[in-house]
């Protein structure tokens, strides 16, 4: 240490010196250190040092002829006074330019340059009745005994988090068992109806083997009354004769009806659609990891209980070249900030950059009506066409600003609108809402409405999968249903006439598009209640088809029957 510091460093008034006096700078002092004892570890000047040796005479005291030897025995510096760059030496200065703990070799390599370099005995000077100093040993007892609840209660935490993964443990086995006893039931069914038919088939042998033994009996007995013997009466003979030949014709019959039905045999077709749904579905359901906040400032993108207001409107136009208008009929946002919409009225999905610009189309030979995001940049689009009955639904992958179609999916039902929750899709034909794996085998129809041609227009599910939101576009209100298909609410507003899109957020917040009322609304999570009615046609909301809450922007994308859509900007 000693070997980098030959001579002393000017600033100001100030002498930074390579060593300083231990006692000097005890009492406030900065003054060089001419001599180092071994035994107390300490530096002295030349005042100083007369009255250590008064005092310890047996020590071994180095002047600077050995300073070279300081380095082999360094000042003991506490583990405070220890400079984090430099573990090595001893925080002595204050870089005033950076408000930094300086070392020596902090002051030589980083702060060289620097003007105003103290000394900390000067710097501390009066520091004992500073009152930020007087609140330090509190804040800090403070901040433990807060240090001290927070790893109680992750200790509580850790213990809870073991009897959750017991309890969703128990409830994975509960739906095996429940599973294995469905399979079991199928397995006995299938098995039954194979004894059944087993059964059956082995009577009709057995009744076959029997026949045959009586005919061939009968024969046998028949051929007697043919053999050579005494003369029997033409009578007799006639009346075996006549016996013979209709004996001979029922055991052709017989033979025929056997020889067509050489032997019986049972086949298996297997039910496929079992072993699809089942490896279609990865997972017993969906994990997901939630954190509970407490006495946390308000976020209103995570509180699902906030009802939002529009701070700022904005319009983007939509066109591509010459086309006369837009008919826009529903909006996603991607991930990356993408957004992808499906224009009926130029059969074209079109997808958007982050500030709104149309950058690529994909062509679709007839009038895409709804887009559902399902993973990362892919993306599924309903197509309909009446004239030739075509209903599908067409997967693409919006990647580095282009659209790629990869595949399609086909129905016997309208295709109107899609939604994408767990691996399985909530497909709406208008009156009624199917559930599909994602191969297209038809789950189950959860929902039906047949009372007017269009009230199962589109839906959404909640983050959690345990509600749906269907709008009825000719009933004029928002259904509400659990995971079950039971309805759960039914709201009916003045605001709400011919609603079209309905959105969720990931916090729970729901909103809803109206096409005749030209109405935006924020509806209550439960689908009971209307919040707030967020835009209305004075706001330039015309028509709206759908709609969708970037989280990104805190904006809603609201898209309908015209060549631009609003960007609402939420607060």
């Amino acid at each position: 240490m000693a070997s980098y510091f030959k001579s002393s460093i000017h600033r100001g008034c100030d002498f930074v010196h390579d060593f300083s006096c231990s006692p000097c700078e005890e009492n406030g002092f900065n003054t060089e250190a001419h001599h180092y004892c071994t035994q107390c570890k300490k530096y002295y000047c030349q005042n100083c040092v007369s009255k250590h040796d008064g005092l310890y005479q047996k020590h071994a005291v180095l002047g600077r002829i050995d300073v070279e030897k300081w380095e082999a025995a360094p000042e003991v510096v506490d583990a405070i006074k220890r400079c984090d760059m430099h573990p090595e030496e001893a925080l002595k200065l204050v870089c005033c330019d950076h408000d930094q703990l300086c070392c020596h070799v902090c002051v030589a390599v980083d702060h060289r340059p620097c003007t105003k370099i103290q000394h900390i005995p000067e710097v501390a000077k009066g520091i004992h009745k500073n009152i930020e100093f007087q609140q330090i040993p509190k804040k800090i007892a403070e901040l433990h005994k807060q240090l001290e609840k927070m790893k109680e209660a992750r200790l509580v935490n850790t213990t809870s988090l073991k009897k959750t993964r017991a309890a969703i443990s128990d409830e994975i086995k509960r739906i095996r068992k429940q599973i294995n006893e469905i399979l079991d039931k199928i397995e006995k069914t299938t098995l039954q109806d194979l004894d059944r038919m087993i059964a059956t088939l082995e009577k009709s042998i057995k009744k076959d083997i029997e026949t045959c033994d009586k005919m061939t009996i009968e024969l046998q007995n028949m051929i007697a009354a043919f053999k050579p013997k005494a003369k029997s009466s033409e009578s007799k003979s006639y009346i075996a004769y006549r016996k013979s030949q209709d004996m001979i014709s029922q055991a052709n019959d017989h033979i025929r009806d056997m020889s067509i039905k050489k032997c019986y045999n049972v086949t298996f077709q297997p039910n496929n659609i079992i072993a699809e749904r089942l490896t279609s579905v990865k997972k017993f359901g969906v994990l997901e990891e939630q954190i509970v906040q407490t006495k946390q400032p308000h976020d209103p993108l995570t509180d699902p209980n906030h009802v939002f207001r529009v701070a700022e409107f904005k319009k983007y136009n939509l066109k591509i070249n010459d086309e006369e208008g837009c008919f826009i009929n529903s909006v996603c946002e991607l991930p990356d900030g993408e957004v992808i919409i499906a224009d009926t009225f130029n059969c074209e999905v079109k997808l958007l950059d982050k500030e709104y610009r149309v950058i690529d189309h994909y062509d679709v030979d007839c009038n895409p009506w709804d887009v559902c995001h399902i993973a990362g940049n892919e993306v599924a689009v309903c197509v309909n066409n009446y004239g030739d009955g075509k209903h599908e639904l067409h997967f693409i992958n919006a990647s580095k600003g282009k659209i790629v179609a990869t595949k399609k999916l086909s129905f016997t039902h309208e295709c109107i609108a899609a939604t994408h929750y767990a691996g399985q899709l909530y497909i709406a034909s208008g009156c009624a809402l199917y559930v599909y794996t994602m191969s297209g085998q038809k789950v189950k129809k959860l929902y039906e409405d047949d009372s007017w041609n269009d009230t199962v227009q589109k839906c959404a599910i909640s983050n959690d999968g345990k509600t749906i939101y269907i709008t009825n576009y000719d009933g004029h209100e928002l259904i509400t249903l659990d995971n079950n298909g039971n309805k759960l609410a039914s709201l009916t507003d003045p605001d709400i006439l011919a609603p079209t899109g309905v959105h969720v957020t990931p916090a729970g917040q729901v909103f809803v598009c109206c096409f005749r009322s030209k109405t935006v609304l924020q509806v209550e999570k439960d689908g009971g209640k209307k919040l707030a009615t967020l835009a209305r046609k004075k706001d330039g909301v015309h028509r709206p088809r759908a709609l969708f809450f970037s989280s990104r922007t805190s904006s809603l994308l609201v898209v309908g029957w015209h060549k631009t859509f609003t960007v609402m900007k939420l607060i």
